[in-house]
């Protein structure tokens, strides 16, 4: 109960500032907005202001805000309606959502950063783990052993050593300072298969080691710059995965979530603490900003390369052409929706709602241990 709690505080907080990206760029231009709804379905209750209702519905997992004018035919040609602003207004109003969201990613990162995270240390050549089963183990590596020399050639940190170590051939030749005592290492290399950060498999030689991991903290205004680096990184890398996505290199299936994926990965997060709640925050943060800056119907990014036509055409598209857009943006969505739901279904339901057998070995296992 408790993880299905932050799952909707989560979520809620994502589309609350997302709406209220909307909300401030309105006000900000003078249109009118005549709802502010967090949730949807039945009304819980309401407060009536003076130019916004501000209500709170029964499904927490959504959110809008209604403006005044904000479709043709609505527009009555009123200065307050949305559809009576000029293009570029318009544009910076649908586009405030998804920078609001950006912006939460950014503060999200900053807090991580202040709070402190475990990273690995990779600025020295130390051994933090030795794994069973590799040439590492068995020539008698161990933890806190420090790698001086690689085939011969001096390595001073983690990713220069690695480099070193999987372009040997058949055998690398270490060695190692242990608690100031030099020992001669000459070990095999085995092949190993990983799943890099897009799922792509790939191979690599390794002899089984890991670096330590460090707990990496910053005061607040160093903290301030490792945010914008975060937050670049992150962004670089969820748009390549999206690019990847669309040109066939990353299955679709395989690197999208829906709720039901987002739900079990915010209980993965709850056990590890508050710095990883943060950090899937601000990743759900930079992946809604992504997806609804993409050009497609009934996203912030369409509605804005909507009005972009516009202003190259001078003139508006006509309601025909408008409402079919829409049209295929909702069937699209709908089939988007399903996909997901189903996908999430397939890939995480029986972690989540694990069947009765396998309670049942669970079970079994816990008796004999």
């Amino acid at each position: 109960m408790f993880n299905l709690l932050i799952f909707i505080v989560i979520l809620s907080i994502l589309i609350v500032v997302h709406e209220f990206g909307h909300f401030l760029a309105a006000r900000r231009y003078g249109v009118g907005v005549e709802k502010f709804a967090i949730g949807f379905g039945p009304v819980i209750f309401q407060i009536k202001g003076k130019a916004t209702d501000f209500l709170v519905c029964l499904f927490p997992l959504g959110g809008y805000v209604k403006l005044a004018g904000e479709t043709r035919q609505d527009c009555q040609g009123q200065r307050d309606e949305f559809y009576s602003k000029p293009v570029g207004v318009k544009t910076r109003i649908v586009l405030a959502g998804p920078m609001f969201n950006f912006l939460l990613a950014f503060v999200l990162f900053w807090a991580i950063a202040v709070i402190g995270f475990p990273r690995p240390d990779y600025a020295n050549t130390v051994v933090g783990e030795v794994l069973q089963g590799y040439p590492a183990a068995s020539a008698g590596l161990e933890e806190g052993d420090r790698i001086v020399i690689v085939n011969g050639k001096k390595v001073n940190d983690w990713l220069a050593m690695k480099a070193a170590i999987t372009k040997s051939d058949e055998e690398v030749s270490l060695l190692v300072d242990r608690s100031g005592n030099a020992l001669a290492l000459t070990l095999g290399l085995k092949d190993s298969e990983y799943a890099d950060d897009f799922g792509q498999k790939k191979s690599q030689r390794i002899i089984g080691i890991v670096p330590p991991t460090i707990n990496a903290k910053y005061n607040i205004f160093v903290g301030f710059f490792k945010a914008f680096q975060m937050l670049f990184s992150m962004t670089y890398f969820m748009a390549k995965g999206f690019l990847f996505i669309i040109l066939g290199i990353l299955p679709f299936k395989e690197a999208v979530a829906g709720p039901i994926g987002i739900f079990y990965i915010t209980s993965e997060a709850v056990k590890i603490g508050i710095v990883a709640i943060l950090h899937l925050m601000a990743v759900l943060n930079v992946s809604l900003t992504i997806v609804n800056l993409m050009p497609l119907p009934l996203m912030d990014g369409g509605h804005a390369f909507l009005f972009l036509i516009e202003r190259i055409r001078k003139k508006r598209l006509s309601e025909k052409i408008e409402e079919i857009i829409a049209r295929v943006g909702f069937a699209m969505l709908g089939l988007l929706i399903v996909f997901v739901f189903y996908n999430d279904v397939i890939k995480f339901g029986s972690k989540i709602w694990p069947s009765k057998n396998a309670q049942q070995v669970e079970e079994v296992v816990e008796e004999q241990e």
